[in-house]
């Protein structure tokens, strides 16, 4: 685990100065990525940011994400780990063509990698078939592949035994080569979950040694192979390292305590009569309503380990130091992550979400702006436990993926898009889709939010 000795001017802050910083935000379809070696370089002093050295402090890190949303009162079923004093930051950079190159030889996509319009793209035939390969150029360096892509008049035929899900063990075989690819052949890798025919592996990767999350490639295999996938590849170099707090004051900053948010019953405000001024009012009536009780009561607190959260960064996707805790209701077996940035809140200055603000704000369209090149407006969407099926429509000239992260107190959604024969002549006719994307918890009374414009997804 990599650390640095904390600065030595640092001490614990008083309770009222803990601020809930920011929480771990997924955009849609965050993955793996495709490592810089400078991040195993030297470790610099706490006052490098990147580009100097020095002793001085680091300026204040720029948290553009809010806080979580309820998570009631958890209860800590488990030891807190010591962590370290202090932590770097890690930065995305933009995508090579060369990196583009070895990821498209290890899915099988034949042709020239190309740019067009701020994105490098591969694959694709004459006749509308092949596989096709996206990838954006710019930080995060969103990715998504698909093999489906032929006309909906070319009929499949099933073979035998293909309507049984391809074994684990084999999913993991098929997603080696990418992973390769992607030099995540040590991220974590689950090959648990399964629909129809098809099995998922997902991949968290490693950083500077450190454990991941939002940061997650993952890949659909089928009988034919990797069928769909979808992550981030831009390299990372490593930023500032500023001093981190531990477990137990991350952990108190998730529950609530000090910040007057809203995740539990601390900090709630003085009831107190106010004074008739009609004839028939009631004098006692308050003059606010009670604090009750927010949130899902009896969650539990089952792991905790020192790592690094996909955040918003002064509008820009980067990796924070952060405490993951694993969080489950008595008596369920599966559990749900939630990062908590573990930056001391003395060198932390929060702001709003891009992705929450309104028009012109950083990072992410306001709602009623276009749609980002390369994704799709939803229109509605359904839910049913923890699975949310996305509507939309498309045309028959592009294949769609789906992601969804519901790691905050709202679910970010994102569908992007993958022209089936790129540069071709293609008859332009719009037909509805759908899509269904898991989530970690039930949604519950939370809003979703479209990543392409920043718009809420209307129930339907």
């Amino acid at each position: 685990m990599e650390s640095e000795s904390a600065p030595p001017h640092r001490r614990r802050r008083p309770s009222w100065a803990v601020t809930a910083v920011a929480a771990a935000v997924l955009a849609a379809g965050g993955g793996g990525a495709y490592w810089a070696n400078a991040q195993a370089g030297t470790p610099r002093a706490p006052g490098d940011a990147g580009h100097g050295g020095g002793n001085e402090s680091p300026a204040p890190l720029e948290l553009d994400s809010p806080p979580h949303g309820p998570v009631g009162d958890p209860v800590l079923r488990t030891d807190l780990p010591a962590g370290p004093s202090s932590a770097a930051l890690q930065r995305p950079g933009t995508v090579s063509r060369a990196a583009v190159e070895k990821l498209a030889r290890a899915l099988g996509v034949p042709g020239t990698v190309r740019s067009d319009h701020g994105a490098w793209k591969a694959g694709g035939t004459p006749d509308g078939g092949g596989p096709a390969l996206r990838v954006d150029q710019q930080a995060p360096g969103d990715w998504a592949y698909s093999l489906y892509t032929v006309s909906p008049q070319k009929k499949r035929v099933p073979a035998p035994g293909s309507d049984q899900a391809v074994p684990a063990d084999r999913a993991l075989r098929e997603a080696a080569p990418v992973l390769a690819a992607l030099g995540l052949e040590d991220a974590r890798t689950d090959a648990g979950e399964s629909v129809g025919a098809l099995r998922e592996v997902t991949a968290d990767p490693r950083v500077a040694g450190l454990p991941t999350h939002g940061w997650r490639t993952v890949l659909t295999v089928g009988h034919e192979g990797v069928v769909m996938a979808y992550g981030t590849m831009a390299p990372l170099t490593r930023g500032a390292t500023y001093p981190v707090v531990s477990a137990a004051e991350a952990l108190e900053q998730l529950r609530g305590s000090g910040t007057g948010g809203d995740l539990g019953l601390r900090n709630c405000p003085t009831v107190a009569p106010k004074e008739s001024r009609a004839p028939g009012e009631d004098p006692a009536l308050p003059r606010q309503l009670p604090c009750l009780p927010s949130g899902p009561r009896g969650q539990e607190v089952r792991k905790a380990e020192f790592g690094l959260s996909s955040q918003f960064v002064g509008g820009r996707r980067a990796l924070v130091p952060s405490w993951l805790f694993s969080l489950t209701q008595p008596g369920v077996r599966g559990t749900s992550v939630l990062a908590q940035p573990a930056v001391d809140p003395a060198y932390v200055r929060s702001g709003p979400s891009p992705s929450r603000t309104g028009p012109g704000a950083p990072g992410v369209p306001g709602p009623g702006t276009a749609p980002r090149a390369g994704t799709t407006k939803v229109e509605s969407y359904a839910v049913e436990g923890s699975k949310l099926t996305l509507r939309f429509w498309g045309g028959v000239c592009s294949s769609y993926a789906a992601t969804a992260d519901g790691s905050g107190r709202v679910v970010e959604v994102r569908v992007t898009s993958v022209e089936k024969n790129p540069g071709a002549v293609c008859i332009m006719i719009a037909k509805k889709f759908t899509r269904t994307v898991p989530l970690d918890r039930p949604l519950g009374d939370r809003k979703v939010v479209d990543l392409s414009d920043g718009s809420t997804v209307p129930h339907a």
